[in-house]
């Protein structure tokens, strides 16, 4: 899936990022225009380079993880069980 992440701290930047590999970093519009059908995540704080997890897909593999777009009728934190 494609996501063009973006933070609060600096919403002039992005990065583009395709499954597992980072696409393209760069400014934000020209990112979205080059992208528009791109998943969009904005983040508060700030980006910075993270930490590889090795148990990261089992973690997430155990909830289901609401886009903002659904925070309507999901929420904002990781739905769990049956819900998931």
């Amino acid at each position: 899936m494609l996501t063009l992440h973006t933070a609060d701290a600096s919403p002039e930047t992005a990065v583009l990022v395709d499954g597992a590999h980072i696409a393209a970093v760069g400014p934000y519009e020209r990112l979205a225009a080059g992208r528009p059908d791109a998943r969009l995540r904005r983040w508060p704080g700030i980006l910075t380079p993270g930490l590889l997890n090795p148990y990261g897909p089992e973690l997430l593999e155990q909830a289901y993880h609401p886009d903002p777009r659904e925070a309507d009728r999901l929420g904002t934190e990781p739905v769990f069980g049956e819900r998931a």
